[in-house]
Formats: structure tokens, C-alpha cells, sequence
């Protein structure tokens, strides 16, 4: 950790003694880091931007995938200049800033709000699991229309519907250790009774229009006025769960269905939002089914599976293009306050025996980023903060699945 700083540090001198260190553009100093600098990053996340590759947050041996990583023909990045294509990867070294849309329209009829903490999340998720947000948004829109006391007849739960059977069951096998403090209803057959929730109000700022519920008054609580809550109807936890679990996805498609690796590769790239259909055929019918129809269907796979799941990937790719296609970004700042009651909110996702020392985090985070100023923003200064936390400890670095 000691080790990082400096390095960071010293680059912050360089960078500010040969008068780079502006606003606007910064000079690169090496290969395979972040190749455009803009907006009005704080002094600190330029610093990380002009000297890290985004990509690489772990910085010890333990945290390192034991299989290969995705090599780039098997993804399908983001690329803002086409926001008619939804895509499902995210390269956060494409640029310095988080810039999330906003849809222009009623999606599913329902005007979505996000808060800060939202947000926060959602970058989290994207970054360390290289994820487009808008897809995510997507999945979100189209499986709860944002809100997190949503319990479906399958026993899927929270924002991202994570069921309670199948969803516990893999993530208990793939991420035994991330999740091993989880709590689950097994019973669950109903939304969750509003009382369990932060008002909307209090959590937004606002009230919206449609019932948009997202953290329970205690989010790592097991029980809540008697009521047993599953982890992932919190926000926090269940967007993390869909990071995961669509990391797995992808690398047990890559991995344990190596025979039908080239074909799949060739429709990747050569047929625009293939992988994000994929992905969302998988995480609503299953990879087994999804393999199935890859193996007899080949790039007409999706006849191959259900009705409901043809019509799920076409409706979260719709969401997802309505956000990329929308005018507005989302904007946002935190102060140190709420950068701490962040900080919090991820600790709580992870069991006391991963060691996670919060507070030497906040401290080297208010020492770091708030020397010279009083605020971050979401757009201009969160991936240099997520870069931050995922690299402060190994046991913050992002989880690899166990295929």
C-alpha cells in the first residue's frame, strides 16, 4: 500500500512540476492507461488516471484470475459514438470519465431515479467487472423497473431479481468466500413491505412517481422487525451479485463450452450486440439452455430458447439503447461524509474474516483526495476512487469466479 502511494505521489510531482498537470488534457506516460483526460478531475485522480491502466485492480498475487482473461475478440465494448448498438462490455481505461445517460423517456412507464448511492454502485459494478452501465440499467428496467422490494413467483429478488434457489446457489459455489455472509428468504413469495425500506424520499431526495425502493433501513441484517430479508434486495448487494454473476457467465461460457469458443467469438465480432444478447439470454434462461441452443441453432441460437427469454434480451437491449441514446448524464458530488457512509456500505458486503480495514481506507482516502478540495465528482473523479478502494487491499480487488 505504502508502495502505491509514493508511486502515485511522485507522479503527482512530476506531472505538476512540468506544468501537464491541468485541467483538460494530461500528457501519457506509459502504454495501457487511461488515453483521454477531461472534465475537472481532482489533482489526485489525475495523478491515477495519467500514471494506472483502469483495468488491472489487483496489485498482488492472491487476487489474480487462476484461468486467462478474455482476450478483446471475445467482447463488445461500448462505444458512445454509437449509442443505437447496446454493447455489454466496458473498457474504463476508453476514458477518465463515468458518464452514465439518462433515457429520455419513460421506460416500462416508470421515470427511474437514481441517488448518489445509486450511482456510486453502479460504477463499481461497471468498473470492476467491465461492464456497460447502460446494460446494466437495462437488466434493471427489465427485471424490477427500480424497485428493489420486488419478489417475482420464482423467488427472485431485489432490482436485479437474483433468485433465492438457482442465483444463492451459484453465487454460494463461484464466490463461496465474497458471499459467505449473505443472508437469503428461502420463503419468499412477496414485495417486501414498504416499511422495511428507506423512504424514497429520504433516499432520493424526492419522491418519484412509481414505487422505487432500494436499501432496507439495515442493509446487513439478516432480519428486520422479524421479517427475513435476502441480502440482495438491498441495492448495494444486488448489483454486485449481477456483476458477479455475469462475470461467471462469461467465462464459464469461454471456458467449460470451449468447443463452441470460435463460433461464438465469430458472432461477437462480426454481428453487432451479440454479446449482450447473450449474456441477457443467459442470466434469464440459463447458460445450460443457452449453450444448447448455441450448439443446435448456432447464430440463430435465440430460437432456440424460450419465448419469455426472446422476449426478455430484446427488451433489456431496447432500455439499454434508450439510455445510451438519451441527452443527459447523470450527475453527482460527494463529500468525505459521504464517501465514508460508502465505504460502509460495501464493507457490509463482506465477511468480517476477509479483513477488510475500513477505516485505514478513509483515512488514506481523505488524505489523498481531499487535501486540496472538498468534494468528488461522479463523472470526473469515481473510477479513480474505485481504482483506489479495489487496489487499496488485495482482499477490495474484484472476485474471480470458480468455474
Amino acid at each position: 500500500m505504502k508502495r502505491k502511494l509514493t508511486y502515485l505521489l511522485f507522479v503527482f510531482f512530476i506531472l505538476a512540476s512540468c506544468d501537464v498537470l491541468v485541467m483538460g488534457q494530461v500528457s501519457q506516460i506509459e502504454d495501457d492507461i487511461t488515453p483521454s483526460i477531461t472534465g475537472t478531475p481532482s489533482n489526485y485522480s489525475q495523478a491515477i488516471y495519467a500514471s494506472t491502466n483502469l483495468n488491472d485492480l489487483c496489485l498482488a498475487d492472491e487476487c489474480e484470475a487462476e484461468y486467462d482473461i478474455l482476450p478483446d475478440d471475445y467482447r463488445e465494448y461500448y462505444d458512445e459514438l454509437l449509442p443505437s448498438i447496446c454493447a455489454f462490455d466496458e473498457d474504463p481505461n476508453e476514458s477518465s470519465q463515468f458518464a452514465v445517460h439518462e433515457a429520455g423517456d419513460l421506460i416500462n412507464g416508470t421515470n427511474l431515479v437514481l441517488s448518489k448511492k445509486d450511482l456510486f454502485f453502479l460504477a463499481w459494478t461497471s468498473m470492476r467487472y467491465r461492464i456497460n452501465p447502460h446494460f446494466l440499467l437495462g437488466v434493471l428496467m427489465q427485471e424490477s423497473s427500480g424497485n428493489c422490494a420486488a419478489v417475482s413467483s420464482a423467488g427472485a429478488e431485489g432490482c436485479f431479481q437474483i433468485t433465492n434457489d438457482h442465483g444463492q446457489e451459484q453465487l454460494d459455489e463461484s464466490y463461496e468466500e465474497r458471499v459467505n455472509n449473505w443472508h437469503w428468504n428461502e420463503n419468499s413469495d412477496d414485495y417486501y413491505a414498504d416499511s422495511l425500506f428507506v423512504s424514497p424520499e429520504e433516499w432520493f431526495g424526492e419522491e418519484p412517481e412509481s414505487d422505487q425502493f432500494r436499501m432496507t433501513l439495515e442493509p446487513g441484517a439478516e432480519t428486520i422487525g422479524g421479517v427475513v430479508v435476502s441480502s440482495v434486495v438491498n441495492f448495494n448487494f444486488g448489483v454486485i451479485a449481477a456483476g458477479m454473476y455475469y462475470r461467471w457467465q462469461e467465462y464459464f461460457l469461454y471456458n467449460n463450452y470451449s468447443s463452441l469458443r470460435s463460433r461464438t467469438t465469430s458472432y461477437i465480432t462480426s454481428t453487432p450486440e451479440t454479446k449482450a444478447s447473450l449474456m441477457a439470454a443467459a442470466y434469464n434462461g440459463g447458460i445450460g439452455r443457452l449453450s444448447n441452443a448455441l450448439q443446435w441453432n448456432g447464430s440463430n441460437y435465440l430460437s432456440g430458447m424460450r419465448y419469455e427469454t426472446r422476449s426478455y434480451v430484446k427488451s433489456v437491449l431496447s432500455h439499454c439503447r434508450d439510455f445510451q441514446e438519451g441527452s443527459d448524464i447523470y450527475n453527482a458530488t460527494y463529500s468525505f461524509q459521504e464517501i465514508e457512509e460508502l465505504i460502509d456500505l460495501i464493507t457490509v458486503t463482506y465477511d468480517a474474516t476477509l479483513e477488510v480495514n475500513s477505516e485505514a481506507l478513509k483515512n488514506d482516502i481523505h488524505q489523498n483526495f481531499f487535501a486540496n478540495q472538498e468534494e468528488l465528482t461522479l463523472v470526473d473523479d469515481i473510477k479513480a476512487l474505485i481504482y483506489f478502494i479495489s487496489t487499496h487491499d488485495s482482499s477490495l480487488a474484484p472476485e474471480w469466479p470458480v468455474l
